[in-house]
């Protein structure tokens, strides 16, 4: 044959009888030796008997025919065309595929297809029959249905060409690769492929795969983001749906090694079943990546090369719109790689994370929807947006991770798809040990809590106890003018009683009794701990004791009733307690003293302890899990900070909380009212209410491990 165009007309006079003997010789002689002009010659034939049967119901005087074909023979025709593709795309592949005629039911639900698998030098035929249950899907490419494959009874999900997709050529392909694709991969996480082939009658490709249920990623993101704004206990939902995402990690860097990129990456094409299982759908628009086409894994005869199809889409816009890559909005597919899925699964992680698609905020102008194209331009030239601008109590390190995957530019994104997978493992990892050490930080805020609520009733049974010695009261007979004794003598028997109070209990400074009168105090007797030596008691001489006008604390520890205590921090009972030189802090318990005989106020009792000091010696062997510990006083200013070494932090006292952490305003109301803050979501801060004086004065702990 001189040309291909000689051979077609050949072909074409041959069929209607018109070569001679040596022109039919050599048609005959082609078609044996070549495949595609057998093909060609069957189409012709396909379609010149269609022609035929309206030529002869015409002349029979059929006067329902149009000029042309008529609709029945168009669909013949359409209908044998198909098949007769099929035949030549399995024929490029090495495969043989029958057309078994099986029985349509009645309600259209039974039908049946057959390929065979290529086995180098031996070919094998295969019958199956399926039926349509339900259509659970549908897209413009195709139908899924849930069927029942009849010979292996079993269950499958069943995909076929749409009747309108079918009309072309390039959609034959995209079908034709994607059923090619997903048998390529083959992962646990990567629906598995039973079988690829086309109706008998209509001759519809298909393909059967294994079906995972209607449970989306999407649904699953729904559940846990309505449990969280219902105020339920979500860790557990959390950790459930970053698993998942650690399985569609891996599944995409499964399908990077085989050379495919998906390119459509979103919570609807990720299944899970009611057992963990998470598999990754519609491989649709997937591509070989350019590095691996040259060498690709994908059968060597396929349809049409990836190349191919990347230049007929040249230009256009793959993908959905709300989780797409600024490279595929901007219809750059040269730049679509393997960073393009990685931004896809950041994507992901967002919508888990905020409950939102990534451009949904993107997508609405003024409550309305903007048109395609501008979203498509936002996308492109925009950064992405962060999921902390959605809801803020999300993770800082996890939105991280998230903020890193959809970098604008692709190259500050994470590479590989294992990159993103070790990123959010580490993080959960990290978690649970921070979870731990939470939970340790929450028990010795309480142990604390404990311990110093029992501190300050001792103090107080102390200081009661203390002003019912009887050198108390003998000092009030003297100084009433009922005895005749010498002070003296009283003020040393009590000396020695407050001494010994001090050398048993180390976290008390001071112990002092004082007369009072005309709004004025005048310590008749102090014994107390010497600041550099703590082991140094001694007792302060009547010449430098105190006196002065009555303090805040004193007047509210006279106001009280016999045995009645009032507690307050050093800062109400001293004036000079802030600035440079301000003393430490300190606790102050006062008792009120009466003279026995006449029942008039005499004076006070008043015990002193030191608070930086009790702390420190109550954290000394337990402080481990938390970062920094901070001390508040009623008006939530810091009294002592220290550090997770137990060193003292003082260049913040007395300054507000809300100077450290901004979030100590959402804390301050829990504390307030159930006396205690649990950071279920961050793991955080712990905070816990001391009750000095039950009711009136508190202390509060802040115990915080920082921001993760």
């Amino acid at each position: 044959m001189p040309n291909d165009r000689n051979t077609s007309e050949l072909i074409s006079q041959s069929l209607s009888g018109q070569l001679n003997v040596a022109q039919q010789t050599a048609v005959d002689n082609e078609l044996e030796t070549n495949q595609q002009s057998r093909h060609f010659a069957r189409i012709s034939r396909m379609i010149q008997d269609s022609l035929s049967d309206v030529a002869r119901r015409s002349e029979g005087g059929d006067e329902g025919i149009a000029p042309g074909l008529s609709r029945e023979s168009k669909l013949r025709m359409k209908q044998s065309l198909r098949r007769e593709q099929i035949r030549m795309s399995h024929s490029a592949l090495g495969a043989t595929v029958t057309a078994d005629a099986m029985t349509q039911s009645t309600d259209g639900g039974s039908w049946g297809a057959s390929t065979v698998a290529d086995a180098s030098a031996e070919q094998r035929r295969m019958t199956s029959r399926f039926t349509l249950v339900k259509k659970i899907g549908e897209g413009g490419l195709g139908s899924v249905w849930l069927a029942r494959d009849e010979m292996a009874k079993r269950t499958v999900a069943l995909k076929e060409m749409n009747p309108d997709a079918a009309e072309f050529r390039r959609a034959w392909e995209r079908f034709h690769r994607e059923a090619e694709i997903t048998a390529h991969l083959e992962h646990p996480n990567i629906v598995p492929l039973y079988q690829f082939g086309s109706d008998s009658q209509s001759g519809q490709p298909f393909y059967a795969m294994r079906f995972v249920g209607k449970r989306t990623l999407v649904d699953a993101i729904e559940e846990y983001h309505d449990r969280r704004t219902a105020g339920v206990d979500v860790a557990m939902d959390l950790h459930r749906l970053l698993t998942a995402f650690i399985g569609v990690c891996q599944a995409i860097a499964y399908a990077h090694s085989r050379g495919v990129i998906h390119r459509d990456l979103k919570p609807e094409n990720v299944a899970l079943d009611s057992f963990g299982q998470v598999v990754v759908l519609d491989w649709g628009l997937a591509k070989i990546s350019d590095e691996y086409e040259s060498e690709s894994l994908l059968s060597v005869n396929t349809v049409t090369p990836d190349s191919a199809v990347g230049k007929t889409l040249a230009g256009d816009v793959i993908g959905t719109p709300l989780y797409m890559a600024p490279e595929q909005a901007a219809g750059n597919l040269e730049d679509v790689d393997r960073r393009t899925d990685v931004y896809g699964l950041g994507a992901i992680l967002f919508a888990m994370l905020t409950g939102s698609a990534l451009h949904r905020k993107t997508s609405v102008e003024e409550e309305r929807s903007i048109p395609i194209a501008k979203l498509l331009q936002r996308i492109a030239t925009e950064p992405s947006p962060r999921p902390r601008d959605l809801a803020s109590e999300i993770p800082a390190d996890l939105e991280g991770i998230c903020v890193t995957a959809t970098q604008f530019k692709a190259h500050s994104r994470y590479q590989t798809a294992t990159e993103v997978s070790d990123a959010v493992q580490r993080w959960m990892a990290g978690r649970s040990e921070r979870r731990q050490h939470y939970a340790n930080s929450c028990s010795e805020g309480r142990e604390l809590r404990t311990s110093m609520m029992s501190f300050v009733r001792d103090l107080e049974r102390n200081v009661r106890f203390m002003s019912s010695l009887p050198p108390i009261q003998g000092i009030v007979d003297v100084l009433s003018g009922r005895q005749g004794d010498e002070i003296a003598t009283w003020r040393e028997r009590l000396g020695v009683i407050f001494r010994g109070l001090l050398c048993t209990n180390g976290d008390f400074c001071s112990v002092s009794f004082a007369r009072v009168e005309h709004d004025e105090f005048q310590e008749l007797i102090r014994i107390e701990r010497q600041a550099t030596d703590i082991s140094n008691v001694r007792s302060i001489p009547a010449s430098r004791l105190a006196a002065g006008p009555l303090t805040d604390c004193m007047t509210q520890a006279l106001d009280s009733n016999p045995d009645e205590v009032h507690v307050a921090l050093s800062s109400e009972c001293d004036e000079d307690w802030t600035g440079e030189n301000r003393k430490p802090n300190r606790l102050a318990a006062g008792v009120p003293v009466f003279d026995a005989v006449t029942e008039e106020l005499f004076g006070f009792v008043r015990i002193e302890a030191d608070l930086d000091r009790l702390i420190e010696s109550q954290l000394r062997d337990r402080f481990q899990a938390t970062s920094r510990l901070f001390v508040l006083d009623n008006d939530c200013r810091i009294l002592l900070q220290m550090n997770r070494d137990g060193g003292r932090a003082r260049e913040n006292d007395g300054k507000s909380i809300s100077s450290i952490t901004q979030c100590w305003s959402e804390i301050l109301g829990p504390l307030k009212n159930c006396g205690e803050f649990i950071d279920d979501h961050n793991h955080a801060v712990y905070a816990t209410c001391i009750d000095l004086v039950p009711g009136r004065y508190s202390l509060a702990l802040a115990l915080c491990l920082g921001e993760k």
